[in-house]
């Protein structure tokens, strides 16, 4: 009898005992993912975009990714590498925080082991007509049209973070003492100082400051200042920890910035972005039918170049007429010309109502600032991006043929680097969900960030 009653609470207690013991047991499958954070600062007037023709912004939000343990990791000296990543196609800096989750991903890789901590730094370059392709738009005198962002990028985005953030970063000597100085204000921008030669910041400015417009800067007061003193003593910690990426008008914008700057990055990403603009010329046939164009080429000069009535292959026709083939002003001849302003200033589209390119927009603009021409016409004894790595992506549905011109960039690439450096790959989608531009920069994302973390030195 007792015999009975023992056993069933033996069972009973050693159910117990594996069960609270399965509880207080870690799942191997769940792992503490440490949290970095979105710094949001701006650089309130740019000198390289004010005075746009197209009234752009020149005050510009920076949104820049800090990994977890940023502030503490400071404290102890540890520096961080810094990737520059550029926005897409009728996007802007927000872009990776809000639709591709950037925090997220660099959170979950950095806790995991998989990349490691870095700084990464989103600015804005959208534009009007959907983006900027994060070039310079000016006419032939050199002049602002659209906006001058390579500078913005390569000068006052780059001054603005090695400012803030230079302690931080690898192979940069970070040095601040308080001064004096003037400081210029209105009601539109606040703690602008002018200077007299406008790709420098204030510490490297000449002594005697410059009130751009007196009109629009009131001098109030002499204030206390930060003279902050930024020098690179370890040029090659520097550029082999600094990399750039960026999808769609980004990559191109990535890949052109990296080429002619050739000296201060080590990596260089692009994903689902146009590298060979001669395949864009296939595309003209469908231009002209989505905008009414018959075969005679009637119907072409009353093409409404509003962003608001454009399809999206009409919008990435005239946002890079905005970005290559400003209207010079000068120039009489208007048979390709589209008025973008009140003034009467516009742009120049590369082919004819017939479709037929205009050499003197199409070869002496447009392939000027095409990346496979770009590259193709480096000298043979030209060796400045034998340093450099570079990693294309390109989904294989890609839409306006993208794939096919990521492969003709990669062909060009590996005859003037070694061919180790160059990674090309496609990816395709699911059924019913094609690998289009956007539809997989989520996941394209952590290919990205593991590229560059792999070839950033290691921590």
């Amino acid at each position: 009898m007792k015999r009975k009653i023992i056993l069933p609470i033996f069972l009973v207690l050693l159910f117990y005992l594996i069960f609270s013991g399965c509880a207080q047991r870690k799942n191997p499958l769940q792992s503490t993912i440490d949290q970095g954070g979105i710094f949001e600062t701006s650089i309130d007037t740019s000198f390289t975009l004010i005075n746009n023709v197209l009234d752009d912004p020149f005050g510009r939000t920076l949104l820049v990714y800090l990994p977890p343990g940023y502030q503490d990791s400071v404290r102890h000296n540890y520096k961080f590498p810094v990737l520059i990543l550029l926005h897409g196609f009728k996007e802007n800096e927000t872009s990776y925080d809000h639709y591709y989750k950037i925090k997220t991903t660099a959170d979950q890789m950095i806790s995991t082991g998989e990349i490691q901590p870095m700084v990464i730094v989103m600015p804005d370059g959208s534009g009007r007509f959907g983006g900027s392709f994060f070039t310079n738009s000016v006419y032939a005198d050199s002049s602002v049209f659209a906006g001058k962002y390579e500078d913005y990028v390569t000068r006052e985005m780059f001054n603005k973070i090695l400012y803030d953030f230079g302690t931080a970063i690898r192979g940069v000597s970070y040095k601040t003492s308080p001064k004096d100085s003037l400081v210029f204000r209105d009601s539109v921008v606040y703690d602008t100082i002018g200077c007299k030669d406008t790709s420098l910041s204030i510490p490297n400015c000449p002594d005697t400051l410059l009130v751009i417009d007196t009109t629009n800067f009131l001098l109030i007061d002499t204030v206390r200042w930060v003279d902050t003193t930024i020098s690179i003593p370890d040029t090659t910690s520097f550029v082999v920890n600094c990399g750039i990426s960026g999808h769609g008008n980004g990559g191109y914008g990535a890949l052109r910035i990296a080429t002619d700057y050739p000296l201060i990055f080590g990596s260089v990403s692009a994903m689902s972005a146009p590298l060979d603009f001669a395949s864009l010329l296939n595309l003209v046939p469908a231009f002209m039918d989505s905008n009414g164009v018959n075969s005679n080429g009637q119907g072409y000069h009353s093409i409404n170049p509003d962003p608001d009535s454009l399809d999206r292959l009409s919008s990435l026709f005239f946002a890079m007429a905005v970005a290559f083939s400003p209207h010079e002003l000068s120039n009489s001849d208007h048979s390709t010309f589209f008025k973008l302003t009140p003034e009467g200033q516009g742009v120049d589209l590369p082919f004819d109502s017939l479709g037929n390119p205009v050499q003197s927009i199409w070869r002496d603009k447009w392939l000027a600032a095409d990346l496979k021409t770009r590259i193709s016409n480096l000298s043979s004894s030209d060796t400045s991006l034998r340093h450099m790595s570079f990693y294309i992506d390109c989904g294989d549905q890609d839409e306006f043929g993208f794939a096919g011109q990521a492969q003709n960039l990669y062909n060009v690439l590996v005859t003037k680097t070694p061919a180790s450096n160059v990674t090309l790959q496609f990816y395709s989608g699911y059924p019913g969900y094609p690998a289009l531009e956007n539809s997989f920069i989520y996941d394209r994302l952590r290919e990205v960030l593991k590229f560059h973390s792999d070839h950033f030195t290691a921590p």
